[in-house]
């Protein structure tokens, strides 16, 4: 690699370089002609200090790179004081991940400077760090990449919010911020007393500047702030690619354009992001030769000038179970385990236990459940929610008896203490001691496995999620909290999985042999009956869709998880292959109400797809008409355990272009449908071309075989299955 080119120049600092007893600016600017700035890092003494990188700065990006604009040039310190520096240092961290020094200077500090207190201290957070690092960037040494995130954990930072004459915030971003599938959810509100602002740019990388939707309503600013230019239409939302090469913690900056065309600095937010769901840049697979090369740099990193001497022989043992549980399971899993046929059957009392009662995946799977098995001769069903919703009349009229309890406080419990005394106050209230098994359901239902244990009672612990336990609640609960989850999956009498994808990334919690995958259902029968009973060409009418159309139908709630950006972004790529053949008619169906900022996004992608037949629908109650009226259904997940739609558009006979992620290869094969890899909008875009070429040409082989293979799936089929297994558990003693 050739050696680093920077030219640069410090414009603003201290007089003569005697550092003043309160907090100071120093700034100034670095541009190369092969090089991009990504991040900024500046010493006083011995203590790091992170800035802002990505200013504009035109002149110098012209006198440098030969044009303006990104990567921006400029940059800028906020430096505290401290007490016996006697020189500054300032560092660029190019793209390649490396980081220079381009100035040095003797300093002056003030005499009665306190002594700079160390912000945090690294701990099993930092091996994790260095991990994921090593993994993002194998080709960095271990002792280097151990530096920088030591450095960085010990480094002071500052952030930046709308000053006068801006009004705003940024929302739902904190120090530790939630990443899904690799991408940032942004969201927020500006305005400006006197001018309008006409474009928001959001960077996370200084080399690729992405526009934000703005001008969306917003009432109660509009209402508070009555002086603001188009207060009342402030709110911006973005979805941004989290970028792997650059330094953590990132720093997002957003800049406001004015309508006089002057370009501002609104926010900046130093943030680390925390993979939540999908499958992403994260750990490495589990080796312990790892662990200990990383443990090893750490502890070497930890005597350099700066850093606390953290002794890690104490983090060691939590950062191991971390990062073992946390680990992605390489290779074939053993197969799942089987229960024997269960004894002579007799009528059980079984308890329900879910989250909430919404129109929810989680609370409709266990609604089916329980209007089956309170069909069952003698059986009785109880449902156990902390949260009232719509679907409790639903579970009453399926024959089951519905009881709210006060448990929302569980899972986020302090201490053990504490949470061993709501349990046991739920223990005491009526209705347990006639419970033959208890049953819970998703993960965060996992209080209701320690609820049987205590009761002694047999559980099924049902497990939809397609992640970890440390990934899923990696932001909302402490790790003791997070330990009580992964002890449920010991506790439970067994763990039942819909998916062997969602069995493997929980596999190393399996405990005696307890994990089991038995898969979720459909009513084949029922849908078969719908399109008996429905005139197709009719629906299609009523759906104001044209007789001639090639319908393409993606079904599913809108959510980052379900890749509709993706879908959108593979239609624009569609549009030209399609052109002089018949009109093509886009159908998203499931917009919810209300605020939602990945709606809007997905609203302004659809915005800019000129002569494209795209409907947004909101969310019905009979999805089924969408099933029917479509021709091809598409679905562009980035996660899924066994979804639910991809079943039902295949017992519909539909054409079906799906992604390939988690439990969907385990539903269909490539000679069933178009499979192709996720977040990949051009063969995303192939695989809907050639599912409308066979329509065209009258081949429906693959909906033929995609109708016979999920005839395995029909509830007629499974429901007695799930049936026999709570029997089975229920003849089983818990320990």
């Amino acid at each position: 690699m050739a050696p680093p080119d920077w030219k640069s120049a410090i414009e603003i600092h201290p007089a003569g370089w005697v550092c003043p007893a309160e907090p100071f600016w120093v700034a100034g600017w670095a541009a190369s002609p092969q090089l991009d700035p990504i991040d900024a890092r500046a010493w006083l003494g011995s203590t790091p200090f992170l800035g802002l990188c990505g200013l504009p700065r035109p002149d110098k990006e012209t006198e440098v790179r030969g044009q303006p604009g990104p990567p921006w040039a400029g940059f800028s310190f906020l430096l505290q004081p401290v007490a016996g520096a006697e020189e500054v240092r300032i560092e660029i961290c190019d793209q390649h991940g490396r980081w220079t020094e381009i100035f040095r200077h003797p300093v002056t500090s003030p005499a009665n400077a306190a002594p700079n207190a160390v912000r945090c201290k690294p701990d099993a957070r930092s091996l994790l760090r260095l991990l994921r690092a090593k993994h993002t960037r194998p080709g960095e040494a271990w002792s280097t990449l151990a530096r920088e995130i030591l450095v960085a954990e010990t480094a002071e930072s500052f952030d930046v919010m709308p000053s006068f004459p801006f009004q705003g915030a940024l929302e739902e971003m904190a120090a530790q911020t939630a990443v899904q599938y690799d991408h940032l959810l942004v969201t927020g509100w500006v305005a400006h007393r006197e001018q309008r602002i006409v474009a928001l740019t959001a960077l996370l990388d200084t080399r690729t500047p992405l526009p934000l939707v703005h001008g969306l309503d917003r009432a109660d600013a509009g209402t508070l702030f009555p002086d603001l230019i188009d207060g009342a239409r402030s709110r911006f939302a973005g979805l941004l690619p989290i970028p792997h090469a650059a330094p953590q913690p990132l720093a997002l900056r957003i800049f406001a354009t004015l309508e006089n065309g002057r370009q501002e600095l609104v926010f900046l937010k130093r943030f680390r992001p925390v993979l939540v769901s999908g499958r992403g840049t994260d750990l490495p697979p589990f080796s312990a030769r790892k662990f200990v090369r990383a443990a090893w740099a750490l502890h070497r990193s930890a005597r350099s000038p700066g850093i606390p001497n953290q002794d890690f022989r104490r983090e060691l043992p939590a950062a191991w179970q971390a990062y073992r549980h946390a680990a992605p399971v390489m290779g074939a899993l053993p197969p799942a385990r089987t229960d024997s046929p269960p004894a002579a059957p007799r009528p059980l009392c079984v308890t329900l236990v879910t989250h909430n009662l919404n129109f929810e995946g989680a609370p409709l799977f266990l609604l089916e459940y329980a209007r089956y098995l309170a069909a069952q001769p003698g059986w009785q069903v109880r449902v156990i929610s902390p949260q009232d919703g719509p679907l409790r009349e639903a579970f009453s009229k399926a024959g089951a008896t519905v009881e709210l309890i006060e448990a929302e406080s569980l899972p986020s419990a302090c201490t053990d203490e504490a949470f061993t005394a709501t349990l046991r106050k739920i223990a005491a209230t009526p209705g347990w001691s006639k419970t033959d098994v208890i049953v819970a359901n998703t993960l965060v239902a996992f209080w209701a496995v320690h609820l049987a244990h205590h009761l002694r009672k047999p559980s099924l612990f049902y497990v939809h999620e397609s992640v970890n336990a440390r990934r899923f609640f990696a932001l909302q609960l402490k790790p003791e909290a997070i330990g009580r989850v992964e002890r449920a999956f010991a506790l439970a009498t067994r763990v039942v999985f819909i998916a062997d994808a969602a069995r493997r990334a929980h596999t190393r919690l399996e405990h005696k042999g307890n994990f089991r995958i038995l898969p979720g259902w459909i009513d084949v029968a029922r849908i078969r009956n719908y399109a008996a009973h429905h005139d197709r060409a009719a629906q299609r009418r009523e759906l104001g869709l044209p007789a001639e159309a090639v319908v393409f139908a993606h079904i599913g709630s809108l959510l980052p998880r379900k890749g509709q950006h993706v879908f959108l972004a593979a239609i624009a790529r569609l549009l030209p292959k399609l052109a002089g053949g018949p009109p093509p008619v886009f159908l998203l169906v499931g917009a919810k109400t209300g605020i939602d900022p990945y709606a809007d996004v997905l609203r302004n992608t659809l915005a800019h797809l000129t002569g494209a037949d795209i409907r947004l629908v909101a969310q019905s109650t009979d999805a089924y008409r969408f099933f029917h009226a479509a021709d091809i259904f598409v679905c562009s997940s980035l996660e899924e355990a066994l979804p639910r739609v991809v079943m039902e558009a295949a017992a519909f006979g539909r054409l079906i272009v799906s992604t390939d992620v988690d439990g969907i290869p385990e539903l269909l094969t490539p000679r069933d449908a178009w499979l192709v890899p996720p977040e990949n909008a051009d063969r995303l875009a192939d695989a809907m071309e050639a599912a409308c070429i066979a329509r065209r040409e009258g081949d429906f082989s693959r909906a033929e075989r995609a109708r016979e293979a999920v005839s395995r799936f029909d509830a007629a089929v499974l429901l007695p299955r799930h049936a026999d297994l709570i029997r089975t558990v229920a003849a089983i003693t818990p320990h």
